[in-house]
């Protein structure tokens, strides 16, 4: 799409051109209002005509790392503008959304990363995981929610004979030990829950 006035103009791989300022510092002032990254896409990109262009000013203000929005926006930009009609622009951006376009990376303390590190490695026994699940992962990971990415991995089957359970259940196990207590009841409950589960599994593969 070509770029409009007071927008911004994108490539063909979704990178910015010219970024906007006033833009950006639009999108920035919604969402510190209260808007969600998807209805400030909407409605920029409604204004403006410009998808790419909306993508780009909303991730600005959020923070996301242009790198990041040139990997999440250049797969997929193309093939989904052109499937969804001027008047969808909502839909548009819940699908951004899920694909992780507006996620925002948050940089991890040592003892996050080590929690990180335990995770992916129980991540790596299973043995295989599906698209869908490695996706949310990968989302968890990117935003450092360890405590839904440690609630999700027990959750998943180890597919034997390329898993190895043992060290899925133990290494997990540990990461759920070094997790802070959430500040949720009902989700503290549930990991104390699934670690005791973790600790039960670990002691049967062994």
């Amino acid at each position: 799409m070509a770029g409009i006035a007071g927008t911004g103009t994108t490539d063909a791989a979704g990178r910015p051109a010219c970024p906007d300022a006033d833009t950006v510092a639009q999108a920035r002032r919604l969402l510190a209002e209260g808007q969600g990254p998807v209805g400030v896409f909407a409605g920029l990109a409604l204004r403006s005509g410009d998808r790419p262009a909306a993508v780009w000013a909303v991730c600005r203000a959020l923070g996301v790392p242009d790198a990041r929005v040139r990997e999440r926006l250049g797969r997929v930009a193309e093939a989904l503008f052109a499937e969804y009609g001027p008047d969808e622009e909502e839909s548009v951006g819940e699908l951004l959304e899920l694909l992780g376009v507006f996620d925002v990376p948050r940089t991890l303390d040592g003892h996050e990363q080590e929690v990180l590190g335990l995770l992916k490695t129980a991540g790596a026994a299973l043995g295989g995981i599906s698209s869908g699940v490695a996706h949310g992962l990968s989302r968890r990971f990117v935003k450092g929610e360890l405590t839904a990415a440690f609630l999700l991995l027990a959750r998943q089957p180890v597919r034997q004979p390329r898993g190895n359970a043992a060290t899925f259940w133990g290494t997990l196990a540990a990461a759920g030990a070094l997790l802070p207590p959430p500040a949720d009841p009902g989700t503290a409950a549930q990991v104390a829950q699934v670690l005791a589960e973790c600790r039960r599994h670990t002691a049967e593969a062994h």
